[in-house]
């Protein structure tokens, strides 16, 4: 076998000599050469055009290139032996912290008026919403034992794609003192409520993925003893835990399914002194062949047809009671955009996960029948999408805000606090998943919600 290697070795570099060779004397010569200067040294621009250059003259580029993805392929599923082998594949920073997905945006709507703003209808919320049908386990997913998350870089784990969260201390530090300073500026007439979600890594990955640095119990048992004792922390993890064997994150994609998300709901119940109402109340229906977040990230590596082969269905359960959910692209609430609790999503979305409150939008309000019930303000990323249709049995008015979508970059202003006196808030939750634990961006964006 040794040989064998050895002659592929040499076979492999005497093809590498050949290609460089022919290359000095075969150039495309009608790509127009980059000029060298002293500027563009300084700058950089010289060695960007230069390589911009080469892919455009190099003989036999784009061949090459499909050559190198088959062999990469090739060697990347020599390794994919069994079940539960990993193989690092590629670097899936999927800038989830810095914006999030959505349905297209209907016509807006102008409120008729304050009051009928804030009347619970009693109307469908989107008529054409899919049939209800029984939810259905997938054919294949991965058991007990299987793995998986990394912040950074993607992990192929049998047919389960990751991404693998790592403790940066500094930066949970600062997510804690955020959402106390949250908790200090709403005041002790607002209840706080700190969800901090794993994501399926700490789940279903080998020790060496959810141990030391890549602990997420450790990150959150962290960030839960730095906070103030004005916040209240929901041990969601727990819950999540004792139902792995079931099917509460999807394996294409990032997220959490809903019922995962329910899991979840029971933990906050019981720390905010609700009666979680079981499942067995809620009309359910499902989305098939849904390929998500993580496929993408490894699209252009012939190993993502493991996902594309197997993919999830998303399983979603309706609220029991009647809601109106709109909205809004600012905190002035004077345009609204009517959507649902659970949306439709057309065959031609084939990011199903936007069913949930339609995706991510600044400000979505969800307004219930629990007409004795309190309000609340939900701070989330897309984790908390699939989270908000669970609190429609508890509260008259759900706010759902993503503080992605304020005080930045050009974006609508939100001050929190005169926000949520005016509203009538009675309790905030803010959930988030480990990316956004460790997130500067993010962080910030939360600090400025109080600042």
């Amino acid at each position: 076998m040794k040989k064998v290697y050895t002659l592929l070795s040499v076979l492999f570099v005497l093809l590498l000599l050949t290609v460089g060779i022919v290359s000095l004397f075969s150039l495309d010569g009608t790509a127009q050469k980059p000029k060298l200067s002293f500027s563009g040294l300084v700058d950089g621009s010289y060695a960007a055009e230069q390589r911009a250059y080469y892919a455009e003259a190099f003989p036999q580029s784009e061949s090459l290139k499909n050559m190198n993805t088959r062999l990469n392929g090739f060697y990347k599923f020599s390794g994919l032996s069994g079940e539960n082998d990993v193989s690092l594949i590629i670097d899936a920073n999927g800038n989830a912290a810095d914006h999030g997905a959505s349905l297209d945006n209907p016509q807006p709507t102008k409120p008729q008026s304050s009051e009928a703003s804030s009347t619970p209808s009693s109307s469908v919320e989107n008529p054409t919403e899919p049939p209800s049908t029984e939810p259905t386990q997938p054919s294949s997913y991965v058991e007990d034992g299987a793995v998986v998350e990394n912040l950074g870089a993607a992990l192929l784990i049998g047919n389960r794609a990751v991404e693998v969260p790592y403790a940066d201390y500094d930066s949970l530090d600062d997510y804690s003192a955020a959402v106390t300073g949250i908790a200090s500026a709403l005041g002790s007439s607002v209840r706080t409520f700190s969800i901090a979600v794993p994501n399926g890594a700490e789940f279903y990955t080998t020790e060496e993925y959810h141990s030391g640095v890549s602990s997420q119990v450790n990150m959150i048992d962290y960030v839960y003893d730095k906070m103030g004792s004005n916040v209240k922390t929901v041990d969601a993890y727990t819950k999540l835990a004792a139902h792995i064997d079931e099917y509460i994150y999807f394996r294409t994609d990032h997220h959490w399914t809903q019922l995962g998300a329910y899991y979840a709901y029971t933990a906050f119940c019981e720390e905010a002194g609700f009666k979680a109402e079981p499942l067995s109340k809620f009309e359910t229906g499902e989305y098939s062949n849904f390929v998500g977040s993580m496929y993408n990230f490894l699209a252009d590596y012939p190993q993502a047809q493991i996902l594309r082969n197997d993919p999830d269905t998303i399983c979603y359960y309706k609220p029991f009671v009647e809601t109106k959910t709109r909205y809004y692209p600012d905190a002035t609430l004077n345009e609204e955009y009517p959507i649902g609790v659970i949306s439709y999503v057309g065959d031609d979305v084939s990011n199903k996960y936007l069913c949930f409150l339609g995706g991510d939008h600044p400000v979505t309000i969800i307004r219930t029948d629990v007409t004795d019930g309190p309000v609340c303000i939900l701070l989330k990323e897309s984790y908390g999408n699939a989270f908000a249709p669970w609190l429609t049995s508890h509260y008259s008015k759900i706010i759902v805000i993503d503080p992605r979508e304020f005080n930045r970059d050009g974006k609508p202003s939100l001050d929190l606090v005169a926000f949520a006196k005016e509203q009538g808030v009675n309790d905030c939750i803010i959930l988030n998943y480990p990316m956004m634990l460790s997130s500067d961006s993010y962080i910030e964006w939360l600090n400025r919600l109080v600042k």
